[in-house]
């Protein structure tokens, strides 16, 4: 691996490698890397797929490697962490919400924000949201955090010392950044000028790199929320501007809420009943594209509105004025963000292209109009690769039934990319893929009545320590667990009361202490865990992971695959399938001298061409059928 990294990041090529767990694959990419970074003047850019990952990176396996590579005397290497500005504090919003709660918050956020200005002011906490001390809900957090459209710049008196802006004097100074993809593409589709996305001066290395495909697509997917108290923050930047300057926007905000009003109910209509309209081959009505066309125009107006009044109140505003202006600014340019945000969705919703999936959604808090293309093979090749010379794309499951193909595709890259896939360097002798003869297919009616059955057999009373059992429905995950005895239930950490990380560390602490512990978790725990020896002796799998039908950005895909002659079925449906099943039976063998079953409770793995396809593209050496 060292090898092949080595040489597609010493010259302009991309390559992909499979690296199974046990390769040592970060160090494998990240002394070439490094070492390519400091003997060509170059920037070694490590993207991976999520923040907690950057932070392990950063805390492990980075000063390995650079330990490494200290003692053939290459040293001073900075590296530095690179997240988004949303993940970063915004002092000047903080300072302003703790010295005028009664303002803009009352009750626990109040608490909250006076615990946060605390930490931020003696000096214990970075002003990163991930290093934050307290617990902080979502909406509380946005009220404080930086981003792009309310940040003044060097006009802020809090900008030395700011947080974000510190962040990234450091990655531009250092040898290597760790990113996440999503922060990485959120540049290359909205600021391709950005440090992180010069192609001349960066090496890149994608970690987890069987993500990006769908990381891609949710960097172009859009959403509004109709049930978004824009209002409320209006009305306190008003009180803030003062009479004099309020008609104008009174006027705008009313016809924009005549508007917002008839297109809400005109998205309810058409969902009915249902929690979900996809709209076929993402063709909406003409009458409903009409109506958002017109909400889009009162959001210009408002905007322009705003603009007017901030440029008013510079124009007169003196000393005695500045620090109600620096805030106004920083407010009305929140708004503004979120104004934006609407205009793009509802510009992208609208527009004439048959590439993207459109559909509405509501919940008990949300009523939604959402949009998101479907091919992330020409977003990538519009906005990613003309970006990058040299990248490695690396992953422990990468082929899906043996082949870089449909990842490869994917990501629109040309079938001359190179490849390499690495055999797994663990023992699997002792580890067995077992299909119960009894199983029936994962479509059956009776297939929740027989997980069921099978889960307090496996799992319940197999008396075995560590047990993972993986759903692909958090439904039936719910009917199972419902119902265990009170007694059962005690052995089992439910995905839902606490977090992946927590749940990990309690089912660590449970089986430490000599206790039995069973996971029920979904797709968050079905990659990126970690759970070698006692740990983890066995993983269920309920069902074979395919992907829902009712995904819509999958379903239009499907539409249009089907549309054009070609077969969804064996070009999206199953490699999704086939890829996300090598990732969940990977929870298994974790360290040398590993061993255990993978008991799939879906007999399509025996009964169907392509579960058998499936089986045979495992390092498991015995499949059994008992």
């Amino acid at each position: 691996m060292v090898q092949r990294v080595s040489s597609l990041v010493t010259q302009d090529a991309i390559g992909m490698i499979e690296a199974p767990t046990g390769t040592g694959k970060s160090l494998g990419y990240l002394i070439p890397a490094i070492v390519a970074a400091v003997t060509e003047d170059k920037v070694a850019i490590i993207s991976t797929a999520t923040a907690s990952l950057q932070d392990q990176l950063a805390l492990k396996d980075v000063p390995q490697a650079l330990a490494a590579l200290s003692a053939i005397g290459i040293n001073g290497i900075k590296c530095a962490v690179a997240k988004g500005r949303e993940r970063h504090l915004c002092p000047i919003k903080l300072d302003n919400l703790s010295q005028t709660p009664d303002l803009f918050q009352t009750g626990e956020a109040t608490k909250t924000y006076s615990e946060i200005s605390d930490a931020w002011e003696d000096g214990s906490w970075n002003g990163q949201r991930d290093t934050l001390p307290i617990k902080v809900l979502p909406n509380v957090w946005s009220k404080i955090s930086n981003t792009s459209a309310s940040c003044v710049g060097e006009a802020c008196p809090s900008y030395d010392g700011c947080p974000y802006y510190e962040s990234v004097k450091a990655a531009k100074e250092a040898r290597v950044v760790i990113v996440n993809h999503d922060y990485l593409l959120a540049n290359m589709a909205n600021v391709p000028n950005s440090f992180l996305c010069d192609g001349e001066k960066n090496i890149y290395v994608f970690d987890e790199a069987h993500h990006l495909g769908d990381k891609i697509l949710s960097a172009f997917a859009h959403s509004l929320n109709m049930n978004h108290p824009w209002r409320e923050e209006l009305r306190r930047i008003v009180e803030l501007f003062g009479s004099s300057t309020t008609a104008p926007i009174d006027m705008a905000a009313t016809r924009l809420q005549g508007m917002w009003n008839a297109v809400a109910e005109a998205t309810a209509t058409i969902l009915g009943d249902s929690t979900q309209h996809r709209f076929t081959l993402g063709e909406a009505p003409v009458t409903y594209l009409r109506l958002l066309l017109d909400l889009q125009g009162s959001f210009m107006n408002l905007r322009d509105v705003l603009d007017d009044a901030i440029k008013a109140m510079s124009a007169k505003s003196g000393q005695r004025k500045a620090g109600l202006l620096i805030l106004l600014q920083s407010r009305v340019g929140q708004l503004k963000g979120e104004i934006n945000r609407a205009i793009t969705c509802l510009d992208e919703f609208t527009m004439d292209d048959q590439t993207r999936a459109r559909w509405l959604s509501k919940s008990r808090t949300t009523l939604e109009i959402k949009c998101s293309p479907f091919n992330s093979a020409e977003k990538a090749c519009k906005h990613v690769w003309p970006n990058i010379k040299r990248a490695v794309l690396t992953s422990a499951t990468l082929t899906s039934l043996g082949s870089f193909d449909p990842v490869r595709a994917g990501l629109g890259l040309p079938a001359s990319t190179t490849t390499l896939k690495l055999d797994s360097p663990l023992d699997y002798s002792q580890a067995r893929l077992v299909v119960p003869r009894l199983a029936v297919d994962g479509n059956h009616a009776e297939h929740g009545s027989m997980v069921r059955a099978f889960v307090m057999d496996y799992a319940i009373r197999s008396g075995q320590s560590g047990i993972l059992v993986y759903f692909t429905s958090r439904k039936l995950m719910t009917e199972v667990y419902n119902s265990l005895s009170v007694e059962d239930k005690n052995l089992v950490i439910l995905q839902g009361n606490l977090q992946p990380s927590a749940m990990v560390d309690e089912h660590k602490s449970r089986i430490d202490a000599g206790q039995r512990s069973i996971l029920f978790g979904l797709d968050s725990l079905s990659e990126g865990v970690d759970l070698p020896g006692a740990y983890c002796t066995r993983v269920l799998v309920t069902r074979l992971p395919f992907p829902s039908p009712d995904d819509p950005v999958i379903a239009t895909h499907s539409e249009h695959l089907t549309s054009i002659g070609l077969k969804p079925f064996h070009l999206l449906t199953l490699p999704k399938a086939a890829l996300k099943f090598a990732q969940v039976i990977g929870r298994l063998v974790r360290r040398e001298g590993d061993s255990g079953d993978v008991v799939i409770l879906d007999q399509r793995l025996r009964s169907k061409t392509y579960g058998r396809q499936m089986a045979r593209n495992t390092p498991f050496r015995e499949v059994s059928f008992a």
